[in-house]
């Protein structure tokens, strides 16, 4: 019985261990995961997160960035509308997993893309975010 309680105790150790180090490891722009093969306007949904391209006169970039800072959890890294690229960090809200945004001008396109930094599925979040800021009032679309 004494082995058993001992076990847990461990076990549950290093479940609070990894939970502290995820939802207080910093993010920072070396996070940001580089996105090769740029796509025309549209959505796609990528392994870990969801990329966007929308039309440059279809995106107010002042508008999307102050829906961006909105959203809960989310925190800016660098950037501005002004000054991009504009990068954001956002938590969830149990475990505090970190996801990245970026948003930058290509070739005519505002194009987002939002991804996790740590694991293999960010279970639809990303895309689920991203069409609330698509489809706030003022976004152009």
């Amino acid at each position: 019985m004494k082995t058993i309680a001992i076990s847990a105790a461990v076990l549950l150790l290093i479940v609070a261990a990894a939970a502290l180090f995820v939802r207080l490891a910093p993010v920072s722009t070396a996070d940001v995961a580089p996105l090769q093969n740029l796509q025309g306007p549209g959505d796609y949904t990528l392994d870990g997160g969801h990329y966007a391209v929308r039309p440059l006169e279809a995106v107010d970039l002042a508008a999307l960035e102050t829906r961006i800072l909105a959203t809960v959890r989310t925190q800016p890294l660098s950037g501005s509308a002004r000054d991009l690229p504009m990068v954001f960090v956002h938590r969830s809200a149990v475990w505090g997993f970190p996801d990245v945004t970026q948003v930058w001008v290509e070739e005519g396109n505002v194009h987002v893309y939002s991804h996790l930094v740590y694991g293999q599925s960010d279970l639809g979040v990303n895309r689920a975010r991203m069409e609330d800021w698509f489809e706030s009032p003022g976004s152009g679309d």
